[in-house]
């Protein structure tokens, strides 16, 4: 058996520098500008730590958007490419619209909708190095000022005691959190339905919520939807991208309205 298991380590290594060597050969890119990053399970505070301190950002593009990425210094990039049409279709619904992006990583979303029209962005998140990288990111497509707020603030407390009202909402929570900086507990699949009841409170009438998460085998409680006045369509399959089909549950999305 452990023999087993060496050779089926070797020949992964051999596949992934026969990878790395195709890579380079059709990209035509010298070695020294190939990033590879190994994904680990990681546990606790390690999937947060940093990586490397090289602080180099690079510009990217994706369709209309320019994107800051950072390749070395995290496991994430800062873009979650599996997201990408999502992310377009926020943009194509958002033209006159108040938009709210919670949980909202580096800003992403929240670019694609002020590019896309929308009469404000509202973006939250509880990291200051994430709402920061949003912050720059909003900027390098000219999206400034009072229409472009960016609030440190844990997400699910920050919604219980908001009184605005929205147009358009994205969320994206965590699978699971039990983080300090949070008041309590978050599993997606236990608590989405008493999420959406505070969504709605925040959501003005012929509104959208996109809904996302990535936890495997979720499902969508029909039933205690309708109960808050709620209709959902899913809209999964249209958001995944080529290079995203063979793992069609990386996310889940779907389109929230009041009934």
């Amino acid at each position: 058996m452990r023999r087993r298991k060496r050779w089926m380590r070797k020949k992964a290594r051999q596949r992934l520098f026969d990878i790395i060597a195709a890579t380079l050969s059709v990209l035509g890119i010298p070695p020294n500008k190939l990033v590879l990053k190994t994904r680990e399970r990681q546990k606790g505070k390690n999937q947060y730590q940093k990586m490397s301190e090289k602080g180099e950002f690079l510009e990217v593009s994706e369709y209309n958007a320019r994107l800051w990425v950072n390749l070395t210094d995290y496991l994430d990039t800062g873009l979650f490419l599996d997201h990408r049409i999502a992310r377009r279709m926020l943009g194509e619904m958002s033209k006159g619209k108040d938009f709210l992006n919670l949980f909202s990583y580096t800003g992403s979303a929240s670019v694609h909708a002020g590019l896309g029209g929308a009469r404000s962005t509202t973006t939250v998140d509880m990291s200051r190095t994430y709402l920061e990288w949003a912050e720059r990111n909003l900027r390098l497509n000219g999206l400034s000022g009072r229409a472009h707020r960016l609030i440190q603030a844990d997400c699910l407390g920050w919604l219980r005691e908001a009184n605005e009202q929205f147009d358009l909402i994205f969320i994206d929570p965590p699978t699971f959190s039990n983080s300090k900086r949070m008041e309590e507990s978050f599993d997606v699949q236990r608590d989405h339905v008493a999420l959406m009841k505070d969504l709605k409170r925040l959501l003005r009438k012929g509104g959208t919520i996109m809904f996302s998460n990535n936890k495997r085998g979720f499902r969508m409680d029909l039933e205690g939807l309708a109960e808050l006045g709620l209709t959902a369509q899913e809209i999964t399959q249209k958001t995944l991208s080529p290079d995203f089909a063979r793992n069609r549950q990386i996310h889940n999305c779907w389109l929230i309205r009041a009934a």
